[in-house]
């Protein structure tokens, strides 16, 4: 069963499809609640001391939505500060880094295949359209957050438009890899292909999830399922988030994805991180959902940064998964981390609440009434 959200007016985007004679799936407002979300419970008394982290992907293109969403990050820095952001994958669009570029070629990772062997190849002018202007305001409405990224298909894209003139295909993902990692910036850092961050009661474990469609530029499923275990032996200690840009769950347009063949892959990356990992904050698809997998982890998808696709209707989910929320709404989510549970909400740019839930102890976050 789903419930649509109310009608606001449509956004440029479904305006044109409005003209293009698609006004019915153009509702740049739709939203459904199904299951527990339908009633869900009284939030519970807010919590001092959370840690507050900010989850948003997709944020790599430089349009009128991405100008909006920045500035409602910035206002909700100002509301009640973040300590940490993460994004997760699609820094670049369309193509990533390029990959000809000077300096690309050099670019080598260490033997652990995720940090850099050779120096840092400083700014990069993509960089700074894209995520350094964007984020300014973020950084100027407070101490800023300390602000992480991921790497997405994107990030490391080589198909058809997307060729680095004399420069194969494999060899031009690992440039791309390896070049996100080398930028730096006063603003944001990407310590490694994957890495771990720990912040008071949470553990944050970044991956490249592009693995979990297919092995590319030499790197393999298996090294990311060593990497992925390891990091998850310390999910004993504290909560643990997998942040990855494609999601192991999902009712948006990448469901289609899902051949028995790249289930299997997620099946296997999931089975290697363990029980003890308590949500993925993902994105991938343009929108905002609360999923689970059939196993049981929360997914979050916190992908509509810059591009909405307001044509998504989120009838399905892969592999017996189970969709909460889903909205094709601009807006970004809101992780807060407490040494007995966690919650997570979905704001729109101007700061009202779309969806709130809350776990205690190691159960599921579960549907709340959100707080004002």
């Amino acid at each position: 069963m789903s419930r649509p959200g109310p009608a606001t007016p449509l956004t440029l985007a479904g305006a044109l499809l409005a003209l293009a004679g698609c006004a019915a799936c153009a509702d740049a407002a739709f939203t459904v609640r199904r299951g527990a979300a339908l009633a869900p419970a009284a939030a519970p008394p807010e919590a001092t001391g959370a840690l507050r982290v900010l989850h948003l992907a997709d944020f790599g293109e430089q349009t009128a939505q991405q100008a909006e969403v920045a500035a409602g990050l910035a206002a909700a820095h100002r509301r009640a500060p973040f300590a940490l952001a993460f994004l997760a994958g699609d820094n670049l669009y369309p193509c990533g880094p390029d990959a000809a570029r000077p300096g690309a070629a050099a670019c080598t990772f260490a033997a652990d295949r995720s940090t850099l062997a050779t120096p840092p190849l400083g700014t990069d002018p993509q960089f700074e359209r894209l995520h350094d202007q964007p984020l300014a305001g973020l950084a100027a409405a407070g101490p800023p957050p300390r602000v992480y990224l991921g790497l997405g298909n994107h990030d490391v894209a080589t198909w058809p438009g997307c060729q680095a003139p004399g420069v194969e295909a494999a060899e031009a993902a690992r440039r791309q890899a390896c070049a996100e990692v080398a930028y730096r910036s006063p603003l944001w850092s990407m310590p490694g292909r994957h890495y771990v961050v720990d912040e008071g009661p949470a553990r944050f474990i970044v991956v490249d999830s592009s693995l979990l469609y297919a092995d590319y530029a030499g790197f393999t499923l298996d090294d990311e399922l060593a990497f992925a275990a390891e990091a998850a032996r310390g999910c004993d200690a504290r909560a643990c988030f997998v942040v990855g840009h494609h999601p192991p769950a999902t009712a948006g347009g990448h469901v289609k994805d899902f051949t028995p063949a790249r289930s299997a892959r997620v099946a296997r990356f999931l089975a290697a991180l363990g029980p003890g990992v308590r949500g993925w904050l993902a994105g991938h698809d343009h929108d905002l959902q609360h999923a689970r997998t059939a196993g049981g982890l929360d997914v979050f998808v916190s992908g509509n940064g810059a591009t909405a696709r307001p044509t998504e209707r989120f009838e399905r989910v892969n592999d017996g998964g189970q969709l909460l929320f889903g909205s094709v709404r601009p807006g970004h989510g809101v992780l807060a981390v407490r040494p007995d549970g966690f919650s997570y909400r979905f704001e729109a740019p101007g700061g009202a609440a779309l969806y709130c839930c809350a776990a205690t102890g190691a159960g599921r976050c579960e549907p709340v009434t959100c707080a004002p």
